[in-house]
């Protein structure tokens, strides 16, 4: 584990040689070397002190330098600024922080990496984002996300007084509401559950690509993988109060696809629907079901790199035409017909379609979720499925062609 943590941590004089290619060549070493060499056929592996590796942190590890490697790809034309080594420091340090945040087996400690993993996001939306409103966007992220996690850090401190622990496997169950209820809301900012969401698409809105990519890439995800860890220790509030948010994140799912279709910000129609897909998301967390979870958990895989390389392509056309709206870059077939295959496979990835891997995950919410209620289930899955692929055709179909 210490060579892997090492290797991220000689990264940042790199940053400082202000060349880009030399650190995307230098994750990419990471990524095989860190893929090859691990075992995958034992549960958990690479255990050391509080750090640790089993396959559901792996994935989100693979996930984490993937995302940052096009982070710097989406960012290239940074590199024409003055200090754009700033940036890459940032993004080195956001690394850092996310592979740590999934290594570790202790939720204080996952607590302090969740909260640096901000920081970096903050700063590279204060400093490379598009509009003024840049600032009020970056105080909306910091206000929800710390303001339902000082909860949280109150109820680790509580448990360890109780117990003088908090790691992932311990085995003991929560049985107070109040604690239970705090720690879940603190992850259910992070997704987000319908209602705590409005931070999310002023965040797009105002980041560079690059933000948008990581806030939907692996940020989003940091809420689902805290759940799936704390399962354990909420199991009796989840079964007694799981269906107000199943159903609260059902009509969520459902209001926000129509919502979609009245957007005319690509990054704000992304945005908008990452929460619809993430609604789908808690419900088959919630569900307390073997297929739910799994589900959940290949949806998150899923979904971020679909939602990543929407922004990706979202920061392509804004750095050529310079706007994100669908009335004005219509046509863009005629204008980047190479970028329309791209286009085309993204969206209807965004649809779960059989070559995507959404398909799949979503095969295994929708079965997760009719033991749950066979009735209710139909009836906003039918609908969700309608209006998701009513989202992605009115997206790609308004990008580019030019009839309304």
């Amino acid at each position: 584990m210490l060579k892997f943590i090492f290797y991220i941590f000689f990264l940042i004089p790199i940053c400082f040689l202000n060349n880009w290619f030399i650190l995307i060549y230098c994750f990419f070493f990471f990524f095989f070397f860190f893929f090859f060499s691990n075992n995958l056929f034992c549960y958990y592996f690479l255990v050391s002190y509080v750090f640790g590796l089993d396959k559901i942190s792996f994935i989100f590890c693979c996930l984490s330098i993937w995302i940052c490697i096009l982070i710097i790809f989406s960012m290239l034309s940074i590199r024409l600024y003055k200090n754009s080594y700033f940036f890459l420091l940032f993004t080195v340090f956001l690394f850092i922080m996310l592979f740590l945040l999934f290594l570790v087996m202790d939720f204080f400690l996952f607590y302090f990496f969740f909260e640096g993993s901000l920081i970096p996001i903050v700063l590279i939306i204060f400093g490379w984002g598009y509009q003024p409103e840049r600032l009020r966007a970056g105080f909306f992220l910091l206000l929800y996300t710390l303001f339902f996690s000082f909860p949280f850090l109150l109820s680790i401190f509580y448990i360890y007084s109780c117990f003088g622990s908090f790691f992932f496997f311990f085995g003991f169950s929560l049985h107070s509401d109040v604690v239970m209820f705090f720690i879940l809301m603190s992850f259910m900012v992070s997704f987000p559950l319908f209602g705590l969401h409005i931070w999310l698409p002023k965040a797009h809105v105002e980041a560079p690509v690059s933000g948008s990519m990581v806030l939907a890439g692996v940020l989003l995800k940091l809420g689902g993988y805290g759940f799936i860890r704390m399962l354990d220790y909420v199991y009796f509030f989840i079964l007694n109060y799981g269906f107000f948010f199943v159903g609260l994140s059902m009509v969520g799912s459902l209001y926000i696809s129509l919502f979609c279709l009245i957007q005319s910000d690509l990054s704000v129609l992304i945005a908008y629907s990452s929460v619809c897909h993430m609604s789908m998301v808690i419900s088959g967390l919630f569900s307390l079901t073997t297929w739910g979870v799994l589900g959940s958990l290949i949806f998150m895989m899923g979904h971020g790199f679909v939602s990543s390389g929407l922004f990706f392509l979202v920061g392509l056309v804004y750095d050529r035409l310079g706007s994100r709206s669908v009335y004005l870059i219509k046509g863009l077939i005629v204008v980047l017909p190479s970028l329309t295959f791209f286009w085309f496979m993204f969206c209807i990835m965004n649809m779960s379609c059989p070559p995507s891997i959404n398909l799949f995950s979503e095969m295994f919410l929708f079965f997760g979720l009719v033991s749950w209620s066979i009735m209710v289930v139909f009836f906003f899955f039918f609908f969700f499925f309608f209006f998701t692929f009513f989202m992605g055709v009115y997206m790609y179909n308004n990008i580019q062609h030019t009839g309304y």
